[in-house]
């Protein structure tokens, strides 16, 4: 799986990891509910989940579930519409965010 993340999101994200060190790690899952389905972007503590894919991207690891790893192929994580609002796009897939 290749994902890419833009300087700007980078910072961003480094910033909000900072806020809990017991959380140094990003994880990107599918979610479903309310209505909706995407992706999730959250903190996490150190040690993967059983079945996820462990990723290195622009200094910051990852951890994608099997969905996430399966169907994000070729995706970046970028700023949004303001500051704060991170998210992940695919040209082909679904669009999720922070959560």
């Amino acid at each position: 799986m290749t994902i890419t993340i833009t300087p700007e999101a980078r910072e961003v994200i480094t910033t909000w990891l900072a806020r809990d060190p017991a959380r140094p790690v990003l994880r990107l899952s599918f979610a479903g509910g309310c209505g909706a389905l995407g992706y999730r972007l959250t903190p996490a503590p150190e040690g993967p989940r059983q079945g996820e894919q462990v990723l290195s991207v622009e200094g910051l690891i990852l951890y994608a579930d099997f969905k996430a790893a399966t169907d994000l192929d070729g995706a970046r994580i970028e700023v949004g519409d303001s500051p704060d609002d991170i998210v992940v796009v695919h040209d082909n897939g679904v669009v999720g965010g922070f959560c």
